[in-house]
């Protein structure tokens, strides 16, 4: 039987009670440590966001919700994609709740947000466990913020690298407007440009789109593929259009990490068949870690586990074997950071470990999207191991650049 991610007061009286009385010591004898969660509960990306907290939840499930003897409380929040909500749900976690750890949270510009305000909370570890905007973890790091997500760059570096091989010079680009699709984009081009593609059209579109009509309309006729880097219901939207309008059959989609993942397959798996994306995780591992994680998402939710299930697991995972190295001393926030630093282990989505920027450095995977036994999934096609943040590039002269926006890099250029 699984146990309450939050343990109750009534259950922790009763249990010093029995401790009072002579029962031996258990851990609701002992001082919880609390942990917040914050995802993306609300809005284009609510589904995404709820596997991210499913994903937590089956990391803890594991150890009975216990770290060295002491439970374990979660406290979730809803960041709502938004930079304000998420530092001030930040402060409410630990302010308010004492969470010693945060873990989240899952939008691009909601992370950074965090981040840059960081040093408000000296006394507590955030573990970035989805945002992908690149200056989270580069161009000045912040001691207690790490990610075990990605940057954004991460996996569409190979990505470019594999359209101009496969004969695409010209592409055209489809993108949400702001820091995580940028760095998409930005990585994406770098590769593609430094080969000799061309960037030809650029769409930036607000979170939460639903008419695309207008930009369907204007997508140039004379491009070898169309990058799409949109996410949630933002990319099932788009590509019903593209449907609609006749141009799937037309044009060859590249896709970004989330805009094919798990979340969306479900529902337009039939529409993205032969897409080929750029990630940090797949639908079809051997490693035993994947294979656990892919039956036991299925028992709860009845499809594959996406991104941000693995994504918020493996963060979970992160910390608890930090914390059980260090024996649960989660007050102990300098020794916890360091454990964190050294800790690296076998995730469903790869091996993984940190940089000396508090960066995961991952496996990275090129996937098409194919029928799986019944289910639409990410099946593996190339593996790029233990990829840097900063790809082939000096991390020192990648950092001097200036950071991807809506005009950088340009291509050529």
């Amino acid at each position: 039987m699984k146990l309450p991610a939050k343990l109750s007061g009534a259950a922790i009286a009763c249990g010093a009670a029995l401790a009072l009385a002579g029962a031996p010591a258990s851990a609701q004898d002992k001082e919880p440590i609390r942990i917040g969660v914050m995802s993306s509960l609300s809005g284009a990306f609510a589904q995404m966001g709820q596997d991210g907290v499913d994903g937590v939840r089956m990391a803890f499930d594991e150890v009975n919700n216990e770290i060295a003897g002491r439970p374990v409380e979660l406290f979730v929040e809803d960041s709502a994609m938004n930079p304000s909500t998420a530092v001030e749900k930040t402060r409410a976690l630990v302010n308010r709740d004492g969470a010693q750890l945060v873990l989240g949270p899952l939008s691009g510009a909601a992370g950074l947000a965090v981040k840059n305000g960081a040093d408000e909370f000296p006394n507590a570890t955030i573990i970035v466990a989805g945002s992908a905007a690149e200056d989270i973890t580069m161009r000045g790091i912040a001691p207690n913020v790490f990610r075990t997500s990605y940057t954004g760059a991460q996996p569409t570096f190979p990505l470019g690298n594999y359209a101009y091989q496969q004969g695409y010079r010209k592409v055209a680009i489809v993108a949400e407007d702001y820091a995580f699709p940028y760095a998409q984009v930005g990585g994406f081009m770098k590769t593609f440009c430094a080969l000799g593609g061309t960037v030809t059209e650029k769409f930036w579109v607000p979170i939460g789109t639903s008419d695309y009509s207008s930009i369907v309309a204007q997508i140039p006729q004379d491009i070898d593929a169309l990058f799409v880097a949109l996410g949630g219901t933002d990319a099932v939207n788009f590509i019903k259009q593209m449907d609609q309008f006749g141009l799937l059959d037309q044009i060859d989609i590249l896709g970004g990490t989330v805009t094919v993942d798990g979340t969306q397959l479900a529902s337009i798996g039939p529409l993205m068949e032969g897409v080929v994306s750029g990630s940090i995780m797949s639908g079809q591992l051997e490693n035993e870690a994947f294979k656990e994680l892919d039956r036991k998402f299925q028992e709860l939710r009845g499809r594959p586990p996406s991104l941000f299930v693995e994504n918020y697991y493996r963060a979970a995972k992160w910390a608890i074997l930090a914390l059980q190295d260090i024996e649960g001393r989660i007050e102990d926030q300098e020794a916890f950071r360091e454990e964190l630093l050294q800790t690296s282990f076998q995730a469903p989505g790869s091996f993984v470990s940190f940089d000396k920027y508090h960066n995961v450095v991952p496996d990275v995977y090129l996937n098409r999207v194919q029928k799986v036994d019944g289910q639409w999934r990410n099946v593996p096609i190339r593996t790029y191991s233990r990829v840097s943040q900063f790809w082939t590039f000096d991390p020192e002269e990648y950092q001097a650049a200036p950071p991807y926006d809506r005009d950088t890099p340009s291509c050529p250029g």
